[in-house]
């Protein structure tokens, strides 16, 4: 089985990526992409993103498959409950193609604040690496909501520090 999916926020930090994954992931794995009716923004509250419906907007973002379906379930995992998963159909260089990707859950509050990749990576990168290295150990042991406290404690934890 495999998957092709839109990333828009963390994900398309390759290091982020392969820590998800497990592996290195190869330049070619990467394909850039646009999303056209939504816009980015900051979620309330935390430093990655979310995207929010605007006809008139697109978002940048990449397309990856996955090799197999254990990538799929890292990826599920590491989205956890507040994402869902929901058809899209980006356009990369080939055009338009059919993709995946985890849309917020309706419960978590976006902010005002746009969002970008490179503005995200020097102030947060390191913490949200660590935070998700914590997490991404639960993998296989824990269901995402059985590993929510852990990832809640971490990303306080890394907050108190000024890392997140």
């Amino acid at each position: 089985m495999s998957t092709r999916y839109f990333f828009f926020g963390t994900l398309m930090d390759r290091d982020v990526l392969e820590l998800v994954l497990g592996r290195s992931v190869a330049d070619d794995a990467f394909e850039a992409a646009a999303l056209y009716g939504y816009h980015r923004v900051r979620v309330r509250k935390d430093s990655f993103p979310m995207l929010v419906a605007d006809p008139g907007a697109s978002v940048d973002g990449i397309v990856y498959r996955t090799r197999n379906a254990e990538e799929d379930a890292r990826i599920l995992f590491f989205e956890d409950f507040d994402y869902g998963l929901l058809p899209c159909r980006p356009r990369t260089s080939e055009g338009m193609v059919d993709a995946m990707f985890c849309g917020i859950d309706t419960a978590v509050e976006p902010s005002d604040e746009p969002w970008d990749l490179e503005t995200w990576g020097p102030r947060y990168k390191a913490g949200f690496l660590r935070l998700s290295e914590i997490y991404m150990d639960c993998f296989g042991r824990m269901t995402p909501e059985e590993a929510e406290p852990i990832w809640e404690k971490g990303r306080l934890d890394l907050v108190a520090k000024g890392l997140l």
